[in-house]
């Protein structure tokens, strides 16, 4: 009876491949699950959108100077191409900078005047109709008119040539019978009816000379037909291809307008939301220092010129700094700010994360579970500590 063992080999690869496996998923989940901040969450956002108002600026650029460069179709081609980017520029420089202010106060000053609004709305509108303007010229560039080709036309110069030698060689015979048959210089009444036959056939080579003149044109004036029918077939063919491409073109164009106002809002949205962040950030501090001072019975603190009543769990700090010039506060902090149950429970995560350097006994938030050292340089010095101790 033949036994058969287990491979040590495949043993040892499935429990490798079980830690391989649950490293991996712990390393995603941590990834996963880590709190990031609102401007780390949106960074790759705004750079996206900042991508995509370059592309919609050049967009709107290129359609707009397709546009204004057919104002001065009469002058030099290198004046021509100066006087149209210059208002192109300038029109892009209005536009943007009047979008700007109004944005800036829209988000900063909760405020929008009257003349930066009327400014923005009018550029805004110019570049849009400029802007489909030139997207209806386009189709002309990408697209070449339609080629009319001339009719090959057959000559008449075979059908003359031909009847024309065969009628003089009937007249050749009539005249030589004639001037053979003569006598007295009269013909018998035999010789005129042959005489006559001759002109008969004369007259038939004429017609038939006629009827195949008359086919050949005919003829040709088909094939001229047939290609001014070729012909409208294909102005028709590039007329709909070039009106479809300017559809498309239009609302591409038109596309790109709103894209880059919506880049803007975007970008000055994000921005906000960073600054009250920031400051947010500052203000958190503060108060989580004071509420662990208040879980362990402090009754009044004194840091500075701050200070925290336990009774009322309010913080009262020195006077506001003075407002930069040109900039507002977003939310503006009270003399006393309640510390709400938020507050206590970001403090309580951010405990549970801490860890405690064993270089420097710093404490420390950890990002990830093979975070053990507060800093490279602690991490250093370990290194070169157990080095020195295997030595």
């Amino acid at each position: 009876m033949t036994t058969f063992s287990k491979n040590p080999h495949s043993e040892k690869r499935k429990k490798l491949n079980v830690q391989i496996f649950n490293f991996r998923l712990d390393k995603t989940l941590e990834e996963k699950f880590k709190h990031k901040r609102f401007s780390e969450r949106f960074a790759m956002a705004n750079a996206a959108f900042i991508g995509m108002s370059i592309i919609a600026q050049f967009a709107s650029l290129t359609t707009a100077f397709t546009m204004l460069s057919y104002l001065f179709v009469g002058i030099n081609l290198i004046a021509r191409v100066a006087c149209a980017a210059a208002l192109v520029l300038m029109i892009e420089a209005i536009k943007r900078e009047s979008t700007n202010d109004v944005m800036k106060g829209a988000f900063q000053y909760k405020e929008i005047e009257k003349f930066p609004a009327l400014l923005a709305v009018i550029t805004v509108c110019a570049s849009i109709y400029i802007s489909v303007e030139g997207a209806k010229i386009l189709p002309s560039f990408f697209i070449a008119d339609a080629v009319e080709t001339s009719a090959i036309l057959k000559s008449s110069d075979a059908i003359n040539s031909d009847f024309a030698a065969r009628i003089a060689d009937k007249e050749a015979e009539r005249n030589q019978y004639r001037k053979n048959r003569l006598w007295q210089g009269r013909l018998s009444s035999k010789d005129s009816k042959v005489i006559k036959e001759y002109n008969e056939d004369i007259k038939a080579l004429q017609g038939q000379k006629d009827e195949a003149l008359r086919a050949l044109n005919e003829a040709n004036q088909r094939t001229k037909a047939a290609v001014s029918a070729t012909y409208q077939t294909e102005v028709e063919r590039v007329t709909k291809e070039r009106q479809e491409l300017g559809k498309q073109l239009v609302i591409t164009a038109v596309t790109f307008e709103v894209l880059f106002l919506l880049s803007l809002c975007f970008s000055w949205w994000y921005h906000t939301e960073c600054r009250k962040e920031k400051e947010k950030g500052g203000t958190t501090e503060v108060s989580t220092q004071s509420v662990e001072k208040e879980q362990k019975g402090t009754t009044e603190v004194h840091r500075g010129t701050t200070e925290v009543h336990p009774e009322t769990t309010e913080v009262t700090g020195s006077p506001r700094q003075q407002k930069k010039p040109s900039f507002i506060d977003y939310e503006e902090v009270n003399e006393t700010t309640e510390v709400t149950e938020k507050t206590i429970e970001v403090e309580k995560v951010k405990k549970e994360f801490t860890r405690i350097c064993p270089a420097c006994a710093t404490p420390f938030v950890h990002n990830s579970a093979n975070h053990k050292y507060c800093s490279r340089s602690c991490m250093v010095k370990a290194r070169k500590k157990r080095l020195k101790e295997d030595k």
